[in-house]
């Protein structure tokens, strides 16, 4: 994979292929748009970063699997680069690809796409997805290199991280297979001020505690202070699981006098 600056080196950062990568092309007056065609000539490959733009990566393009030119789809709305699913499709693995520019440029890439059939899920979780899963079409996968996280989205369910940390693909599928069942959902409210409370306090309740499917994040405002803390954890997940879910967080919690409610009691 090559990443070419033509804002900062117009006229030789890319070679000609005919002169055996000895000669450069003068791209200054080289105006890029979504698919228009790479010369021949041009020594890229398909996947490669062109970027006309010194901010970011903004007027960015990919060079496609038919040689034209590919607009960057800043997903994140703030000048970052995503990089789509046509073009880590072409590899085996994308974070293997792009592995100079996510090392050389740890901020610039917002969202890498992936397929079902990517190497992250043998490189990072330890084995590939089940065929039945690789078939449907209703999931998506996306890796955020900032969090080192990947987004797994099943039909119209909000997407559901997945730290590389400790994650096996069993767990990615124990959720997928219960992405679509009816939802449960509860509150953990707490006031935490006294100081060795304060110390003990656990915070979030991390999703591999939780039955398959559930997930803590933070409900409402939070606020704090000097050994003070007070807000809520939205505890929600698969129906048929939410008393052991439940079980689990009254445990977890226990001794620090939280409130936990039903959603809809």
């Amino acid at each position: 994979m090559a990443y070419f600056n033509l804002a900062i080196n117009p006229k030789d950062a890319i070679k000609l292929k005919s002169s055996g990568g000895k000669n450069s092309i003068d791209l200054t007056n080289f105006h890029p748009s979504n698919g228009k065609h790479v010369e021949d000539d041009w020594d890229v490959q398909p996947g490669d970063v062109i970027t006309w733009g010194d901010y970011r990566a903004e007027s960015t393009y990919f060079v496609d699997e038919h040689r034209r030119l590919l607009k960057n789809q800043d997903t994140s709305g703030s000048g970052y680069l995503t990089i789509p699913l046509s073009i880590t499709r072409l590899f085996s693995s994308a974070l293997k690809h792009y592995a100079s520019l996510l090392e050389h440029e740890p901020y610039l890439v917002a969202e890498i796409e992936l397929g079902p059939t990517d190497g992250i899920f043998v490189e990072k979780f330890g084995s590939p997805l089940p065929e039945a899963i690789r078939n449907r079409n209703d999931i998506s996968y996306t890796f955020n290199p900032a969090e080192i996280t990947l987004y797994v989205t099943v039909g119209r369910n909000k997407a559901y991280a997945f730290s590389l940390d400790g994650t096996k693909t069993k767990d990615i599928v124990d959720y997928i297979e219960v992405a679509n069942e009816k939802k449960a959902a509860f509150i953990v409210k707490y006031n935490i001020q006294e100081e060795e409370a304060y110390k003990k306090w656990p915070g979030s309740l991390s999703s591999s505690l939780l039955p398959a499917g559930w997930s803590c994040q933070q409900h409402g405002t939070l606020s704090g202070g000097y050994h003070y803390t007070q807000g809520a954890w939205k505890l929600q997940g698969p129906e048929k699981t939410k008393e052991g879910a439940y079980e689990i967080a009254k445990k977890y919690y226990d001794g620090f006098g939280v409130n936990i409610i039903w959603q809809g009691d």
